[in-house]
Order: structure tokens, then C-alpha cells, then sequence
């Protein structure tokens, strides 16, 4: 418990509030791949697929299968992006062609639904990633209100 508290105070110290975002709010911005589909399956906390791609949430790491801590950022996912929600899924355009078969992208689930990954650092089921700034906003990050500028 105290290393959730922990969590969550070291990321409000270097994040900005999370606010929620409608769907029809986000849009793709930059040169990178823009999408819109339904959620058809939930991987891990931060890998889910959306129509035929798989998607990796950008600057957010969960635990993989079999590692401590799995089990409740998935569920989290699952909860709050369930399979048939429509997403919208804007890649990160520092990753462009992503990684191990997966699309890196920042995802907006449903109606009144915050970005994925903000949702999972507040909650402390994921860790956030640092980056400099310039390659923050290089990769078209530094929109978003949970990204320290």
C-alpha cells in the first residue's frame, strides 16, 4: 500500500493533473497513423488490440504475464477500455512503426473515458517513463495534461 501512495506522489509531483477526454474531444495530431475501431482484446495494462492492430500505451510500462503485480492492470484495462468500446488510438510520432509488432500510441477509450495511460499512472498500476523534453515533444507527447512539460 505504501508503495502505491509512493507511486502516486512521485508521478503527481512530475505530471500534470489528469483530466478526462471525451471521444470526440482527442485528435490525432502530427505525421503518425490515426485510428478508430472497437477494442477486440485486452493483452496486459498496457497492450490492447483495437480493430486489427495491436496497440502499446506510450510512456507506460505494467507487468508482463507471470511477473508480480500483472493481474490488476489488466483488470483495470479491461474495466475501463472493455473489448467493443470504440477507441481512438493516435500514434506516438517519436515511435513511428512501433515495436515488437505493436503500434506505441496514446488511446482514448468510449465517452468520458481518460487517456489510457494517465489512467494507469494516477492509479499506480504502471510506471511512467522519463524523457527529455525535447523528445517529448518531438514525439507529439507534450499535449497531453499527464506529461510534464
Amino acid at each position: 500500500m505504501l508503495r502505491v501512495i509512493a507511486l502516486v506522489l512521485v508521478v503527481a509531483a512530475g505530471a500534470a493533473a489528469v483530466y478526462l477526454v471525451a471521444l470526440r474531444g482527442p485528435q490525432s495530431r502530427g505525421r503518425a497513423a490515426c485510428l478508430s475501431n472497437s477494442v477486440t482484446y485486452i493483452v496486459d495494462g498496457d497492450t490492447l488490440d483495437v480493430g486489427g492492430a495491436r496497440v502499446r500505451l506510450s510512456l507506460v510500462n505494467t507487468p508482463e504475464v507471470g511477473q508480480a503485480g500483472y493481474q490488476e492492470p489488466k483488470d483495470f484495462t479491461a474495466h475501463t477500455c472493455p473489448v467493443g468500446t470504440q477507441a481512438l488510438v493516435d500514434e506516438d510520432d517519436g515511435q513511428i512503426g512501433g515495436s515488437y509488432g505493436r503500434m506505441i500510441a496514446v488511446v482514448y477509450c468510449g465517452q468520458g473515458k481518460p487517456e489510457r495511460g494517465a489512467a494507469q499512472v494516477r492509479l499506480g498500476g504502471a510506471r511512467h517513463l522519463l524523457l527529455s523534453r525535447d523528445r517529448v515533444r518531438r514525439r507529439g507527447l507534450d499535449r497531453l495534461s499527464w506529461v510534464s512539460p
